[in-house]
């Protein structure tokens, strides 16, 4: 993304909150279709917070990606400005809203001006903190159609490259992934082109043919 870009982004951006979103949020089409907000994402890298497999959704019977506070760990995420509506706070009833300081922010491929620089400065970022940590199993499962999500946003953002980094900065990957890409069971699934569809199989029979899946354990922050 060219600098011109990014500040005219900022100038069409009302809202003084931005969220980092570093999941589904990533999705354009997911968010856009069932979040309403409708502006680009900014891709980022968040320093110490760490990601991983471990936000239980008993509502929906399914794992999704959570963040918690790691002093050496860090991921990659978007900004994405929103509004603190009833719809917002459905979406993320798993997670609790924390503020993060702009000084943990790093823009690795977006040219940031001083300008740029002065009114990011004065909005206030927020990251979404997962209330508990249990990783994925059987009965609540990571689902392809969630993961594909996620990683649709990645391409969308920096393509193959990105996708390696939500791979790589992620922690607690199961033992397998529920294939329901045909029929997706994630209520905020991004729809998929065909392109799309057929690297994020690809990511998914390369992420399960590890011989030992990485199950990281999370260290005191």
């Amino acid at each position: 993304m060219m600098k011109g870009t990014l500040t005219s982004w900022i100038q069409r951006v009302q809202s003084n909150d931005i969220l980092l979103g570093y999941g589904s949020l990533m999705s354009a089409d997911s968010r856009k279709r069932h979040s309403a907000i409708v502006h680009e994402g900014i891709p980022v890298t968040v320093q110490h917070f760490a990601r991983g497999w471990v936000t239980r959704a008993y509502h929906e019977q399914q794992t999704y990606v959570g963040a918690w506070p790691e002093q050496q760990a860090s991921l990659n995420a978007q900004l994405v400005p929103v509004t603190f509506n009833p719809g917002l706070q459905q979406r993320e009833q798993d997670y609790q809203f924390e503020s993060v300081s702009f000084s943990q922010l790093v823009f690795d491929s977006v040219q940031v001006s001083e300008s740029d620089l002065a009114q990011l400065k004065s909005k206030q970022f927020w990251i979404c903190h997962t209330l508990d940590i249990v990783p994925a199993d059987g009965e609540y499962p990571v689902n392809a159609s969630y993961l594909a999500t996620c990683l649709q946003g990645c391409l969308e953002a920096g393509g193959a490259s990105e996708v390696e980094r939500f791979i790589n900065t992620t922690q607690y990957w199961p033992d397998w992934i529920s294939d329901d890409l045909d029929q997706p069971l994630y209520p905020r699934a991004a729809c998929l082109s065909h392109d799309d569809k057929a690297h994020c199989r690809k990511v998914i029979e390369k992420l399960m043919s590890r011989s030992a899946p990485q199950h990281a354990h999370r260290s005191d922050s």
